[in-house]
């Protein structure tokens, strides 16, 4: 009977060490799946944290190529908008002196020159000059009125400063029209301002 008990024994020891390892065993699967758990979760935020920053460099990328293409379409706008400008600037001086021509011709009745001849080409002159105009602001070139606007350096060039019953600071007289291509400056007008009424002593 002693035989029997020890084996019985030995049975139940091998019995609860089986059971032991099979618990013991649970735990390590148990500790390995929360491990393998962990490190998918981790593995998962770290791919997700990847993928934003992704989509946030893709979308600043979007940003900077829309940028980009919006100012190289206006500098495309710009460059035939002003492409014109040196050929205009060249053509103003025509302008300049069609009106000095203009200005120049005397008086019919003190010269005594023959009346028909200078109406016709005063006339002739005008037109040339008010097609010479026309033909610069089809193109976006256009002149500006200064004379009783108030200075401004931005688009007028002063020649000088004389006193006049105007206010201090208007522009009195225009010895050259300026001009304009678009919503840029292609030449200053050359003016006269007021320094205001002259104060006597």
């Amino acid at each position: 009977m002693n035989e029997q008990s020890k084996n019985e024994k030995k049975e139940s020891l091998n019995l609860k060490k089986q059971e032991n390892l099979v618990k013991e065993k649970k735990l390590s699967d148990k500790n390995t799946q929360k491990k393998v758990k962990n490190n998918q979760d981790s593995l998962v935020d770290e791919l997700k944290t990847k993928l934003k920053d992704a989509e946030n460099k893709l979308l600043r990328s979007l940003a900077e190529n829309d940028n980009l293409r919006k100012r190289h379409d206006k500098e495309i706008e710009d460059n035939s908008k002003y492409a014109i400008k040196n050929l205009s600037y060249s053509l103003l001086n025509v302008a300049d002196n069609l009106q000095r021509a203009l200005e120049s011709i005397p008086n019919t009745e003190a010269s005594g020159l023959d009346n028909n001849i200078i109406k016709n080409l005063i006339i002739g002159i005008k037109a040339v000059e008010k097609e010479l105009i026309d033909s610069l602001e089809k193109h976006g070139v256009i002149k500006f009125d200064s004379i009783n606007q108030k200075f401004n350096p931005e688009i007028h060039q002063a020649v000088s400063k004389v006193h006049n019953e105007k206010v201090d600071g208007t522009i009195v007289e225009e010895m050259q029209k300026g001009f304009k291509i678009g919503d840029r400056l292609l030449r200053p007008a050359m003016v006269v301002v007021s320094m205001g009424p002259e104060v006597k002593k």
